[in-house]
Order: C-alpha cells, then structure tokens, then sequence
C-alpha cells in the first residue's frame, strides 16, 4: 500500500487551489473536494480501525480514480 501517488498530485497540482477555487464558488472543484475528502477521511478511518489490508487497498484505489478522473476532466498532469 502506497500513498506516494496521492501525496504527488496534491504537490504537483497545486491542490490548495484547487480548494480556493471550490471556496470561490468553482462548482467542479468544490465537488472534487467533497469526493476526495469523503474517501480521505474513509481511508483514515480503516487505517485507524486497522482494517483489513483489502479495505485500505481499495481506499486507496478510490483515491487515485477520483485524481484521475479530476486529472483527465481538466488536463491537469500526471506525476
């Protein structure tokens, strides 16, 4: 399991503006935020609870669909 991939596309897509886009009223980044800290604060949960490695796995994998999906709607690059 490995967050690397999260971790680089926060740095390498500048995710604080991303987040002040959504505070402005940007209604595409205000959703992508929403989606990426709902599984966010999912995977914290299972890496609290020490889930099963599965259940981290696939929080992580939900992870990195919703910063694809993001990434290719926008043509943001990929680290």
């Amino acid at each position: 399991m490995n967050l690397k991939f999260v971790e680089d596309w926060i740095r390498n897509n500048d995710f604080s503006r991303i987040c002040e886009e959504a505070e402005a009223g940007n209604r595409n980044c205000a959703v992508f935020i929403n989606k990426f800290m709902t599984e966010l604060n999912a995977l914290h949960f299972h890496l609290h609870k020490k889930s099963h490695d599965n259940k981290i796995q696939n929080q992580i994998n939900k992870l990195e669909n919703i910063l694809d999906d993001y990434s290719s709607q926008f043509k943001i690059s990929h680290p």
